[in-house]
């Protein structure tokens, strides 16, 4: 009895470690989805491919939202297709959709938008077509998180939507519904639910050399506005509609990797508290309106 208990034991630390090694190669794939390199960020789409991890969905999504290029950018999209199953989470299903769907309309290259489309077709059944799911309920008030921008070609790889990421977690922990049932709705789709857009852009990022460390300075801006729909648009009227900004200092070293790293930081930190201080409760003095 003890030697079984012994084999189950070892078994047991042998399942453990091989667990953390596949977790560590995700998240390993993932920090070089960011990499400079077209060859690395190549290789880090075609691993996480393989995997139906939430954190590799969200990487190859964003990815094939934002990589300079388009070859990448059309893998990515079309390795979404054998990435996602119904064990995927609804809202990785949803970043997914929501991301194929910019890129269907909107990508520079006719390749990766014709990927994208055959990919939105592939997994219909599972990502829905921008309609609510059967049974699905329409929040009351909902925000349309945008994907954020970059005015200073600067914000290192995936920093993006990271903020953006920043931006819904703040929204959602105070009950505003950041996502709708099926994918972003129409107009029609809308129905009586008041709706509205948050953007974030990124507006300055200086980098100054300071003796043995770098300073970085960053001001990012939030717009809130009136939405109505894929079909629709913003409609910036009078006193509903805004735009918040912060700014932040912080100090590194002066390796590129630490560089880097302290823009990330920077710009994380503002979009936090330009959030929490400022667009929330610009949106509740809406909302209460």
């Amino acid at each position: 009895m003890s030697r079984v208990l012994a084999v189950f034991a070892a078994c047991s630390v042998l399942c453990a470690v091989l667990a953390s090694a596949r977790a560590d190669s995700i998240d390993s794939n993932v920090r070089q989805l960011d990499d400079s390199s077209y060859r690395v960020r190549l290789a880090a789409v075609l691993a996480l491919a393989k995997s139906h991890d939430v954190r590799a969905i969200y990487g190859v999504a964003g990815r094939a939202r934002t990589d300079d290029d388009p070859s990448i950018r059309r893998i990515a999209a079309l390795a979404l297709a054998q990435m996602i199953d119904a064990r995927t989470p609804e809202d990785a299903r949803e970043y997914s959709a929501n991301a194929l769907r910019q890129i269907a309309k909107a990508d520079a290259d006719a390749s990766v938008r014709d990927t994208a489309g055959k990919t939105l077709s592939t997994l219909a059944p599972l990502l829905g077509a921008g309609k609510p799911a059967p049974g699905g309920k329409k929040p009351e008030v909902f925000v349309n998180i945008d994907a954020a921008t970059d005015q200073t070609a600067q914000m290192p790889r995936g920093t993006g939507d990271k903020i953006t990421k920043i931006v819904r977690q703040s929204l959602d922990a105070k009950g505003f519904a950041t996502s709708w049932p099926g994918g972003l709705p129409t107009s029609a789709e809308l129905g009586r639910s008041r709706a509205f857009i948050v953007a974030s852009t990124v507006k300055q990022i200086a980098i100054t050399r300071v003796g043995g460390q770098t300073q970085i300075a960053c001001t990012v801006a939030i717009r809130v506005a009136p939405w109505s729909g894929t079909d629709g648009g913003e409609k910036w009227e009078a006193n509903r509609a805004a735009s918040a900004s912060g700014s932040a200092k912080a100090m590194t070293g002066n390796r590129d990797r630490e560089v880097q790293g302290g823009v990330r930081d920077c710009l994380e930190a503002v979009a936090e508290d330009v959030t929490s201080r400022q667009v929330l409760p610009f949106l509740k003095r809406l909302v209460g309106s």
